[in-house]
């Protein structure tokens, strides 16, 4: 065993904390769980449970993973890896996980993992120059202008999502849904952008439907269920009436998600393996900045606008230093005054905004554990107070979004989870009625 995973955390006689390595056993990691696999979500109940479970033993290298006993056949198995963020972001955490798998028919080969190809630089004239850095330092001063205003008063709108101290206690509900990377493609193409802005054009149009639809049916209604009118009206002409005013509060609402942006260079597994081999922790951890994203909650007519107002936001986060700023300071605070200090720092953050979105790209073959096929990989994170999270996993072709929330925010993920399915519909849609830009 090596790297932090076979550390704990303690305290030096200075009262910093360090690592320090620890001996191991495994027994003490690993959980046998005999589940009603007759429940269709004994999965997700399971995951929620341990969402809410007490912490993981600090004198103990804090990881554990827990195995679903039940299945019969060829039924798939479920192993579920129960990690501290302590130990790591889940770029690190990812990367540790995949470097332990094998390629399926090849146990000595790595998995291939997908790499950003890094886009030619266009030759500028100086003039153009000058306005790239003019452009890359306005954005970066707005970036950490409404960080810094958003860790002491900004914050967003209340609405039936919205977080709030101890809601990271409270039960949660887990979905999740299989989406076809090869949609995600097509509509990244046609707009010019990345798979980062297709994923927050389908939560802000799924977001938007949902919020539209959930106050429209808590709005007041009589015994039939319709709404309340006048003798004289149209119901159907009130219906939409309201419905067009709930819509346009819905746009009128600051929501706002919590992204986390990887600030090393990422390494490939084959580095990574050879990393862990020597017991090398450079560059690993948790280095990830933040970035506040604006959810588009603007009606479109046309379903790719969605993923155009997204790719908006993101080209100006891009064009900035708020991420590498967010990190930095955070790690020279911690260095000036200990972890509390930038512990409630992060939590004021999350606490302040409404959403955590996440991207986290998976190997693009089979991949064994141990010698099983991995079916399908579904990362989540709990623990903070936000009401929901939404994470993207990709992995063999197939993209998949896992939405875990409270039940007092949202009872039916599975509910915004279609949602999230018919708005990549609308966007493939959209996208093959039209010719493909020029990149």
């Amino acid at each position: 065993m090596s790297f932090n995973k076979s550390r704990i955390l303690v305290q030096d006689k200075k009262g910093r904390d360090i690592w320090v390595p620890v001996e191991v056993n495994i027994d003490d990691h690993i959980v046998e769980a005999n589940v009603d696999t007759s429940d269709p979500t004994y999965v997700e109940n399971y995951v929620t449970d341990l969402a809410i479970a007490p912490p993981l033993d600090v004198k103990r290298p804090m990881w554990q993973f827990h195995v679903l006993n039940g299945t019969s056949g060829n039924a798939a198995g479920h192993m579920i890896v129960r990690v501290h963020h302590a130990l790591g972001d889940g770029t690190s955490l990812m990367s540790l996980l995949l470097a332990c798998t094998r390629r399926l028919g090849s146990p000595d080969e790595l998995p291939a993992v997908p790499v950003a190809r890094r886009r030619e630089r266009e030759r500028k004239s100086a003039f153009r120059h000058i306005l790239s850095l003019l452009n890359l330092f306005w954005n970066t001063l707005v970036g950490v202008f409404l960080f810094t205003s958003t860790a002491i008063w900004l914050k967003d709108s209340e609405s039936v999502i919205k977080g709030h101290t101890g809601v990271e206690k409270e039960k949660k509900k887990l979905n999740f849904v299989s989406l076809e990377m090869a949609d995600m493609v097509t509509v990244k193409d046609s707009v010019n952008g990345t798979v980062n802005d297709v994923l927050m054009g389908i939560v802000g149009s799924a977001l938007r439907t949902y919020l539209v639809g959930r106050d429209a049916a808590s709005s007041p209604a009589n015994s039939a269920g319709e709404i309340e009118t006048s003798a004289d009206s149209d119901p159907k002409a009130e219906v939409v009436k309201t419905k067009s005013k709930i819509a346009s509060k819905v746009e009128k609402l600051r929501i706002r998600a919590c992204a986390m942006m990887n600030t090393r260079g990422s390494p490939g597994l084959q580095e990574l393996a050879s990393m862990m081999e020597g017991g090398s922790q450079h560059r690993w951890g948790n280095r990830m900045g933040y970035l506040l994203m604006d959810i588009p909650l603007k009606y479109h007519l046309d379903p790719l606008d969605y993923v155009r107002a997204a790719k908006k936001v993101t080209d100006r986060k891009k064009a900035s230093l708020e991420g590498i700023f967010t990190y930095w300071s955070g790690a020279m605070l911690m260095g000036l005054t200990g972890p509390k200090p930038p512990l409630i720092l992060t939590r004021r953050i999350v606490l302040q905004t409404t959403l955590t979105v996440s991207n986290v790209p998976g190997p693009t073959e089979p991949v064994t554990f141990a010698g099983n096929p991995i079916v399908g990989i579904f990362p989540t994170v709990s623990g903070h107070p936000q009401s929901v999270s939404i994470y993207l996993q990709t992995y063999m072709g197939k993209a998949s979004l896992v939405v875990m929330s409270a039940e007092s925010a949202i009872p039916d993920p599975e509910v915004f989870c279609k949602l999230c399915v018919d708005s990549l519909k609308d966007m493939v849609r959209a996208a093959k009625s039209r010719p493909v830009p020029p990149a």
